[in-house]
């Protein structure tokens, strides 16, 4: 490749970079964002429709002067194939360029034997990136629990020192993610205006979430940011399956709620979880206390990060709404008085159950997306052209 061909998919992938982060971003706002010109703007754009990266459509009208287009992935594009393997169940999708995820299988995995699962999952897999051939650019699976050195966390599978690749074909690129911090990144995109620092927080049977700045999680030493759950929130008696005492996310779980409130946890606890917070009967003064302890708990995580704006994914919406008066009074009761003159705006999350598969499909384009794969990308497709 030359010196001015690299410079070109360089180019290529940085304006494929702000795809995945603005969906339907204009030709107007790319050129802007990669310091181009109209003219050689028009050029990347035709040359990333060519190599059948992107479409163009017509974008609706924002008043007086030339009329622009949205820039969108292409239907026969590079995809990553997506897995969000959950306690309860597992889901398999396919991720264009710009985040978009079809789900193309799924299914409940009580009781299920671990090594089964596994090999089931590696053969779905296989089946639908030899369908897909050289579309396929990668794979990511997105798990609960802490995630270091591309190894499900013990606590998925309940096996210790399982890679990743266990689960995919050979060949292909693999990237691990903890879900919440994957769903972190698929929500980031779509608060406008958008927020510089977004701290995303999830509640399932725990507790996650993760700190994102211009889109992307916050960098640490192993990957294992956004363990909000695991901070000292907790009973300091009650020892977690992580291995420490007083996390947070203890109380949260479905066994210690149902303590709480007096109750028995039947079927799926994620559903009953939900159903829980949702009623309005019996049990409301351990509904008080569930949101007072998110709300206290999200007001450290303020004091501690300064995030422009706050989500709540998951259940956690749904913890604060069963009682709102007890949630805000606690993260008020928390804030530093320089945070309580202006504190960040809490919502509930826009995105849906789909945010892991979005999050980690993204993930895996950061991953491999270079200039080197678009290059390869282009000659396959167009023979060099």
């Amino acid at each position: 490749m030359t010196s001015a061909q690299a410079r070109h998919w360089r180019s290529a992938s940085d304006a494929l970079a702000l795809l995945r982060r603005e969906p339907d971003v204009t030709r107007t706002r790319l050129g802007k964002h990669l310091g181009l010109a109209s003219g050689p703007t028009s050029d990347l754009v035709k040359r990333l429709a060519r190599a059948r990266l992107v479409d163009e459509r017509r974008a609706p009208s924002a008043g007086p002067g030339r009329p622009t287009t949205t820039v969108r992935a292409h239907p026969s594009g590079p995809v990553a194939l997506v897995v969000d393997l959950r306690h309860g169940d597992w889901r398999i999708g396919v991720c264009d360029l710009a985040g978009a995820v079809e789900v193309v299988a799924g299914g409940g995995r009580d009781g299920a034997d671990p090594e089964a699962l596994l090999t089931g999952l590696r053969a779905r897999i296989t089946d639908l990136a030899e369908r897909l051939g050289d579309r396929v650019v990668g794979i990511g699976v997105a798990v609960p629990g802490p995630v270091a050195d591309d190894r499900l966390p013990t606590t998925v599978l309940g096996l210790r020192d399982v890679p990743v690749d266990r689960i995919a074909p050979p060949g292909l690129p693999a990237v691990l993610g903890n879900d919440a911090t994957a769903a972190a990144v698929a929500e980031a995109r779509l608060h406008t205006p958008r927020p510089r620092t977004l701290l995303h927080v999830v509640v399932e049977v725990g507790i996650g979430g993760a700190l994102l700045v211009d889109g992307v999680p916050a960098p640490s030493a192993r990957g294992l940011h956004g363990e909000f759950g695991h901070l000292p929130l907790g009973d300091p008696g009650v020892e977690c399956p992580c291995g420490a005492r007083g996390c947070w996310s203890a109380g949260f779980e479905a066994g210690a709620v149902a303590r709480r409130a007096g109750l028995t946890v039947t079927g799926d606890p994620r559903a009953w979880l939900r159903d829980f917070y949702a009623d309005r009967g019996p049990a409301s003064r351990a509904r008080a206390g569930l949101a007072a302890d998110l709300g206290r708990g999200i007001a450290g995580l303020v004091n501690a990060l300064d995030p422009d704006l706050v989500t709540l994914g998951g259940l956690a919406a749904s913890v604060r709404d069963a009682c709102a008066e007890s949630f805000e009074r606690a993260v008020l009761a928390g804030l530093m008085a320089v945070h309580r003159e202006s504190p960040p705006v809490v919502v509930a999350a826009r995105s849906d159950e789909d945010a892991p598969l979005i999050g980690i499909g993204l993930s895996v384009f950061d991953r491999v997306l270079d200039a080197d794969l678009l290059a390869r990308w282009s000659t396959g497709v167009t023979g060099g052209a």
